[in-house]
């Protein structure tokens, strides 16, 4: 091999050793995550808790939080909402997107968390409620955007709850997702759409999570750029997605999603 060869190859080597890398394994914060599922998933060797990093990195770390260490909460949309008129309330909390942020004075993401956890972002909730819909989501900061393949496993799904099956406002909704980390099979995008068609009740149980990277809808509707939903204030990541198959379940009789069968029967409501 010629000295010249030799020289470009070390320096290949040299990049790859400085290069920037999302390759690690998706770490256990604590003794006992809430996991969905006890198996792996793909992207958990190819992305870490920062995601793609850089300023979205304390935002990405906040939503991959699988560990809660207080007994989960019951919590209704009408608190959400309540939550994020109280956001609005604190200037020092940015949020909206770099194009519009008409509530804020700083658009997000927020990088300093502690405002958040002392209105409760990190505790463990569980919100009841109806699909309204549910979306496949594409590449995301996240979830390392484009440094891994583009398969829907890979992103996470983005559902708007409504308070009762006759609602289809979706201002009034808000949003719980389920993150690629550690998803059993069955918690897909067909499965969440059959159970919104059922028009069947579902009881989510996750991360109470703020997404300052929005700006929720107003009077004259949904802000350009952003999603529909009545607070910016979410279930994310959900640890536990559970149906109700017949009657409320006030007493009981939830299925979790992964056992739940999306029948053609189940699927029209019958």
């Amino acid at each position: 091999m010629s000295h010249r060869r030799f020289q470009f190859l070390l320096g290949w080597v040299a990049i790859a050793i400085a290069a920037p890398t999302h390759a690690e394994t998706f770490p256990n914060a604590c003794s006992a995550p809430r996991f969905a599922s006890a198996t792996a998933t793909s992207i958990d060797s190819l992305c870490g808790l920062a995601g793609s990093g850089g300023p979205e990195a304390p935002q990405n770390e906040a939503k991959n939080n699988f560990c809660p260490t207080a007994p989960a909460k019951a919590i209704t949309i009408a608190e959400m909402v309540d939550l994020q008129k109280m956001v609005e309330q604190n200037k020092s909390i940015p949020f909206g997107n770099d194009r519009s942020h008409p509530l804020s004075s700083t658009h997000g993401p927020a990088q300093d968390r502690a405002p958040l956890v002392a209105l409760g972002e990190s505790t463990e909730v569980i919100l009841t409620g109806f699909v309204l819909v549910a979306r496949q989501e594409g590449a995301e900061s996240v979830n390392c955007e484009k440094t891994v393949p583009d398969v829907p496993a890979n992103h996470d799904i983005h559902i708007s709850i409504v308070d009762s099956a006759s609602n289809t406002v979706e201002c009034t909704s808000v949003v719980v997702e389920m993150s690629p980390h550690h998803r059993p099979a069955a918690w897909n995008h067909a499965n969440v759409e059959a159970v919104a068609t059922a028009h069947l009740p579902v009881r989510v149980t996750g991360q109470l999570f703020f997404d300052s990277s929005h700006t929720p809808c107003g009077s004259g509707g949904p802000v350009e750029g952003d999603p529909s939903r009545a607070s910016l204030w979410e279930v994310h990541p959900i640890y536990a997605f559970d149906v109700c198959t017949q009657g409320d379940c006030r007493t009981g009789g939830w299925v979790p999603l992964e056992q739940w069968k999306a029948t053609p029967r189940a699927r029209k409501g019958k």
